[in-house]
């Protein structure tokens, strides 16, 4: 017999010896949870109201909510004097809804993380009772009488529409430039005229949507008579092939993609008067490769302000622009040895004054500056916790609201207020857990939705600082307790250098004694996002894969949001390095659990958590020993310039950073069972970032396994494909580490 040279070196497959102490994984059948249950969104617990939003008079509440317990929204109207809700409108009450989407709202939605259906979105004018119900990429209006009228209707789509504060008109993109509807005529103006294939007017580039968290690409001035846009000039941008198959034909897409060290866009900012359609182009002291960033108007409209961050974002300033002339003045600057986030701002009513965030002792605080200079005027918040959103301005009262978490207990959430003379700070909401609460314009009533990791979300109405008015909060899904939901223990770990770091851990449902489990370690890691709080999480793949027998944990990293950037810093040009130390930590302090096989391991992550699934089983062989990684980063050289610099630096500078955090020089560290699996047609993680490493383990003879998907993005959205995900996924699991 000829021996199987393909073979070689691939993992032996035989049954592991008989060992009384090796827990057993139990199939399917054993848990509640069946594959459709445990991809069914939204999640137990989580259909509730979503943006909720007082009407301009104060008298309503407006919600999106689903009727059927999935995704598809209707709007709701809560009456604060009968304290009673309704549906206000369906999306079949809009003509056209059942249109497909274009590509430019698909991708879009893609950028916003958007899974939800119906009506997705609205908007009520700052100063007037009427809503903006953007649809099927058109543009519709309702009046106080109710009254739903159709503002455009072509064949091309309305991107991003924005009604103007006193409510008389609609700005949009359309086939890329910016045009505004007067609302009672539907009399259409285009503002900008055009410009040669590669530009856009009024929307903002791939980096702003996906890397900066700027949706937007123009900003209505406050009274109604001006627009700030952007122009995007993408020309020179490279271009990168996304070939997808979506039924019998292909999808190939030319997409513009800023990769590390590549040319970015070239974008400038410039503010069109509507009665002249003049644009006044903004004028710098020096042209320099800058992101611009969270464009606020002044209250009286005649400046405007907006954030300029370097292209290493290690330096951010604050800018002021006369709206006449588009002069600009920069009114301080930051820097940072590491990276800067853009800040949180709000100019004051006086115009005067405005509020900032910015890093004091590793934790992110609030302060109030002069806008004349920019120099600080008074510190308001300080401490070893952060501000994690700046909310509503009670210039009145003479406070500002802001949603923090406390030294005390650092995984809430919670409301508080501090004096714009920093002399009392206030805490509004007492149940412990996670609140995102909004205040309205008048301080005095709050919208709170409110959970903890053993208490389902409550959405409710209240009197600020009083009583309940109305409890929005939807049924619990009716087969909730047949599901057998039980809430993970919240962990802390004594991390490299004496860092606490925070875990989540659920164990087997039944743990025989003497008997070791397998771990199953969930993974993100990667900066942005904090994966750890106590706020409710059934997380129902837990679930099953804890009643099938597996120990299932998760922790957050050095690296990681939510606790200040001391605590992200570390991630600076260590990428790979500081974030598997500490998951290795993490895995040593529940390896000291009776019931813990640490000699069966396996880790399971999408996105950076990819990444880091893969580079746990390349990197540390002995400690991984099962991975299933989607939708990974392989070699961050191949991902966008804003993203990749901000935490590795410069790709010529800073190459070793790079080749450090390169997955493909460690193929042939393999020992375990890797499964990848990509999406063809994501445009986010291209398909080459799995294509490289597929050629450096083929190079390095290493077995692995793989799944393509044909027709998804970043986030698989076809409901078969996210169960089919999901299945092979655990079974995966189950199979090798049996």
């Amino acid at each position: 017999m000829t021996k199987d040279r393909a073979a070689e070196g691939a993992p032996k497959t035989a049954a592991p010896a008989a060992d009384p102490t090796r827990g057993t994984i139990l199939g399917p059948e054993k848990s509640a949870i069946t594959y459709e249950r445990l991809v069914k969104m939204p999640e137990p617990g989580w259909n509730i109201p979503r943006m909720a939003m007082p009407s301009p008079d104060g008298k309503l509440v407006t919600y999106l909510a689903s009727e059927s317990g999935d995704m598809t929204m209707s709007l709701f109207v809560f009456d604060l004097a009968t304290r009673t809700s309704k549906v206000l409108l369906r999306a079949s009450d809009l003509p056209g809804s059942a249109k497909p989407l274009s590509r430019e709202e698909e991708l879009r939605r893609e950028r916003q993380r958007q899974r939800a259906m119906g009506i997705v979105a609205y908007q009520w004018a700052e100063k007037a009772p009427v809503m903006l119900l953007p649809s099927s990429g058109d543009v519709f209006v309702r009046k106080t009488d109710g009254a739903i009228t159709r503002l455009t209707e072509t064949k091309e789509p309305e991107l991003d529409p924005q009604i103007c504060a006193s409510g008389e008109r609609v700005a949009f993109v359309r086939s890329d430039d910016v045009w505004v509807v007067d609302v009672a005529t539907r009399k259409e103006t285009r503002l900008t005229t055009g410009g040669p294939a590669g530009t856009t007017r009024g929307q903002s580039d791939f980096l702003g949507q996906e890397e900066l968290d700027e949706p937007h690409g123009f900003f209505w001035s406050p009274g109604c008579d001006k627009i700030a846009y952007l122009e995007v000039d993408e020309r020179e941008v490279p271009e990168h092939p996304v070939l997808g198959y979506r039924g019998e034909t292909p999808d190939l897409m030319m997409q513009k993609y800023p990769a590390v060290g590549d040319k970015n866009p070239k974008v400038r900012a410039g503010i069109v008067d509507l009665k002249t359609k003049k644009t006044t182009w903004l004028k710098w002291p020096a042209e320099a490769e800058r992101y611009m960033v969270r464009f606020h108007w002044a209250p009286d409209g005649n400046s405007l302000y907006l954030q300029t961050l370097d292209r290493l974002q290690k330096r951010r300033a604050l800018v002021r622009v006369d709206a006449k002339s588009g002069e600009t003045k920069e009114l301080f600057a930051e820097t940072s040895a590491t990276w800067l986030d853009p800040a949180s701002f709000k100019p004051l009513d006086d115009s005067k004054r405005f509020l900032w965030t910015r890093d004091i002792g590793g934790h992110i605080h609030l302060e109030l500056r002069d806008v004349a200079t920019g120099a600080p005027i008074k510190q308001l918040t300080s401490g070893d916790w952060d501000v994690q959103l700046l909310g509503r301005v009670d210039e009145a009262g003479g406070r500002v609201f802001y949603i923090a978490d406390h030294k005390e207990a650092p995984l809430d959430r919670q409301l508080y207020s501090v004096k714009l003379d920093g002399s009392e700070t206030k805490r509004w909401t007492e149940e412990p857990g996670v609140h995102y609460a909004g205040v309205d314009r008048t301080a005095k009533i709050v919208m709170d939705i409110h959970s903890a990791k053993d208490r389902a979300p409550k959405v409710v109405i209240r009197e600020l600082g009083g009583a309940v008015i109305g409890d929005l909060t939807l049924p619990m899904d009716a087969d909730f307790a047949s599901l057998g939901v039980r809430s993970p223990e919240i962990v802390t770990v004594d991390g490299p250098g004496g860092v606490k770091l925070y875990g989540s851990l659920l164990p087997p449902r039944v743990i025989e004694p003497g008997k070791k489990y397998p771990v199953l370690v969930m993974v993100y890691g990667g900066p942005g996002v904090q994966t750890v709080l106590n706020m409710w999480s059934p997380s129902l793949l837990w679930q099953h894969l804890a009643d099938r027998g597996f120990v299932v944990f998760q922790l957050d990293n050095r690296g990681t949001s939510g606790r200040g950037p001391a605590f992200e810093a570390p991630l600076y040009k260590n990428v790979g390095h500081v974030e598997l130390e500490d998951q290795i930590a993490g895995l040593d302090a529940i390896a000291k659990r009776p019931y813990v096989d640490a000699s069966r391991v396996g880790i399971f992550g999408h996105s950076y958590g990819g990444y880091m699934a893969a580079l746990a089983l390349l990197k540390a062989p002995e400690r991984f020993h099962v991975g299933v990684a989607g939708s990974l980063v392989t070699d961050f050289r191949l991902y966008d310039s804003a993203y990749t610099e901000r935490y590795l630096g410069s790709p010529k500078e800073d190459a070793k950073a790079y080749e450090a955090a390169d997955l493909t020089k460690l193929a042939g560290n393999l020992r375990g069972k890797l499964f990848l699996l990509h999406a063809l047609m994501d445009e986010n993680v291209h398909f080459q970032n799995t294509a490289e490493l597929i050629d450096a383990l083929v190079a390095a003879n290493k077995r692995f396994d793989l799944m393509v998907f044909p027709g998804e993005r970043h986030g698989y959205r076809a409901p078969a494909a996210r169960l089919y995900a999901t299945q092979r996924s655990i079974e995966y699991f189950a199979e090798n580490l049996r």
